[in-house]
């Protein structure tokens, strides 16, 4: 069995552990991943809710995403680093994992690409994963 993967916030008040294991990886385009992150997107390490294991208190901000499911961001009440999001309509019983907060990203691969008709000409992709124009369905 791998060691687990670690991570956290920037401040380091808030800290997590996940199995090396993840999922999927994905990588979205949406208006609010870029406006969550400051880049052209998100991308996370999708994990069993139950997986992720986290020391230290976070907030939460929630929004309803262009899927009308209602997305969940938590983030560190101190310096303000996003960390997870979920979507319980959307996405039930799964946590997402930014990948920019784990100390050690090289293993998140991102499977595909979702709103990437949204992408920023900037922002480049990998071109082998599968693109999906919005969020897929099913």
């Amino acid at each position: 069995m791998s060691q687990p993967l670690t991570g956290g916030c920037q401040c380091g008040s808030v800290r997590y552990e996940v199995p090396a294991e993840m999922a999927t990886a994905a990588k979205c385009h949406c208006r609010e991943c870029q406006k969550a992150t400051g880049t052209g997107a998100l991308t996370a390490a999708v994990y069993p809710e139950g997986d992720v294991k986290v020391m230290g208190e976070t907030k939460t901000y929630k929004y309803t995403a262009d899927s009308g499911n209602e997305v969940t961001h938590q983030f560190c009440p101190n310096c303000g680093s996003r960390l997870f999001l979920k979507s319980p309509s959307g996405l039930p019983g799964l946590t997402l994992v930014l990948a920019g907060s784990l100390d050690d990203s090289s293993t998140v691969k991102p499977q595909f690409v979702v709103f990437a008709s949204r992408r920023p000409a900037w922002d480049n992709d990998d071109p082998s994963v599968p693109h999906h124009a919005g969020m897929p369905t099913g």
